[in-house]
């Protein structure tokens, strides 16, 4: 018998679960309702397009809306947002935002796929037209715009996590001549860390740490004010990027479970309502190091969401979700970094034996190429186990290694097992002892001490 899925939100969980279930099901009603302009594009390439890697939004764009409608059969509604649900009845209520038609609409099946929204910090205008935040494409041609027509010489970034280090990276490549970041950097252990703030400060990047920024104000139409503690500074323009939420307000008086602002899913997303499901960076994901529930919005994690529940609605046989291991790469000016697992801090506070060590590397065979990377693995001593890794590397080859220790974290390998392992060699790829080898070995050799 026919039924109706009804997704909300044309984002790789949702659009995922809406094909999984079109290849089981082709006379199935099925209607996406997004409330923006665009669907199906890779949100983590948006500072390559603003940096002009990316010449056109249109190569961000892996399905078009008509590739949607026309050839996968899905009735895509765009512009269009969903402003309540009635589990009980179910039913929507949506809003038409070109008309501001509000009308309902009923399901058999309903995908959440809602994603995140940027953190604000109270003091700073959202709506100002020299403050910007990056989540979406509409966001991305701002700033480009922006940059393109005012030709500004001073921006101040607030926030030092992903997409504040690669936007400082996309400013600078822009000719942005004065850039500061206010924040710690987040994304590192104290020991990597000290890598990227020199990095940043080859680059002529200053960056204030431990700073919070109390307030944002215009002083002149084309100057801004930063206030922090004991510290002001002037700029053209302003980038926020402290973070995002899930975006699920329009959820929290209902009966759907959440946990700090975040919905709970089982292992095929399963919300705790019946033939409601849920994917993508508006739910928790179980950490397999932390061995429990935790918010990491990462763009694999929810394209596998999508499946699976698409998957399980259609009645089709489906692997459950195995979680995640907080596994990240990103590039900031000329370092590529990437990690996974947790630090030593997380790893003590959880009860574990805890230590790390850090070695430096060349990439490649001396006499080939030059090229220096630095791992950090933390392991517990008790068991050996590894807990989490950090590289930082010249080319993203070496960046890539964190693969290899993902896989090994995610199969709960020791640190005696890992200098086992039989790693590819050739002088163009990596030194005769590879440097998870030599890192594992390092280890090792403290677990004995």
């Amino acid at each position: 018998m026919s039924k109706k899925l009804i997704v909300i939100g044309g984002n790789p969980a949702g659009l995922s679960c809406a094909s999984a279930v079109r290849r089981a099901h082709s006379d199935w009603n099925i209607i996406v309702y997004e409330m923006g302009n665009y669907v199906s594009y890779g949100s983590c390439g948006l500072p390559y397009y603003i940096s002009d890697l990316v010449n056109s939004v249109d190569n961000l764009i892996t399905l078009t809306p008509n590739e949607l409608i026309n050839e996968r059969k899905i009735n895509l509604k765009l512009q269009h947002e969903v402003i309540g649900v009635d589990f009980k009845s179910k039913i929507i209520k949506v809003k038409n935002l070109k008309t501001n038609e509000v009308f309902e609409d009923y399901y058999d099946y309903l995908m959440i796929a809602t994603g995140a929204k940027p953190i604000h910090l109270n003091g700073i205008s959202i709506n100002h037209p020299r403050v910007f935040h990056l989540h979406t494409i509409d966001d991305a041609i701002k700033i480009k715009n922006f940059v393109y027509n005012e030709k500004p010489k001073i921006g101040v970034i607030i926030g030092a996590g992903y997409i504040g280090l690669e936007m400082a990276e996309a400013y600078i490549n822009l000719g942005i001549k004065y850039l500061s970041i206010i924040d710690p950097i987040t994304v590192f252990s104290t020991k990597h860390k000290d890598i990227i703030i020199k990095n940043l400060e080859k680059h002529g990047i200053k960056q204030y740490i431990g700073k919070f920024v109390k307030k944002v104000e215009p002083i002149s139409n084309d100057k801004l004010k930063i206030i922090s503690d004991n510290l002001e500074l002037i700029a053209d323009f302003v980038q926020v990027s402290v973070g995002i939420r899930p975006n699920t307000d329009i959820f929290l008086n209902t009966d759907l479970k959440i946990l700090k602002g975040a919905i709970e899913v089982d292992e095929f997303m399963r919300t705790n309502i019946e033939n409601v499901y849920a994917g993508g960076d508006c739910v928790l994901n179980y950490h397999r190091i932390l061995k429990r529930k935790v918010y990491i919005p990462l763009a694999p994690a929810a394209n596998k969401h999508g499946r699976i529940a698409g998957n399980h609605i259609a009645g089709v046989k489906t692997d459950s979700f195995g979680g995640v291991v907080g596994t990240s790469i990103w590039k900031t000016l000329d370092l590529y970094c990437a990690k996974t697992g947790i630090t030593l801090q997380q790893a003590k506070e959880i009860g574990y034996d805890a230590d790390e060590v850090m070695i430096e590397s060349n990439e490649f065979a001396h006499y080939y190429q030059k090229g220096t990377m630095s791992i950090l693995l933390v392991f517990d001593k008790k068991s050996h186990i590894l807990l989490g890794a950090e590289i930082i590397s010249s080319t993203p080859l070496g960046a890539k290694k964190i693969d290899v220790l993902a896989t090994a974290l995610q199969n709960e390998m020791s640190i005696d097992e890992i200098q086992q392992l039989d790693l590819a060699y050739a002088p163009p790829f990596a030194p005769v002892w590879d440097p998870i080898l030599v890192a594992a070995n390092v280890a090792r050799k403290k677990c004995y001490d």
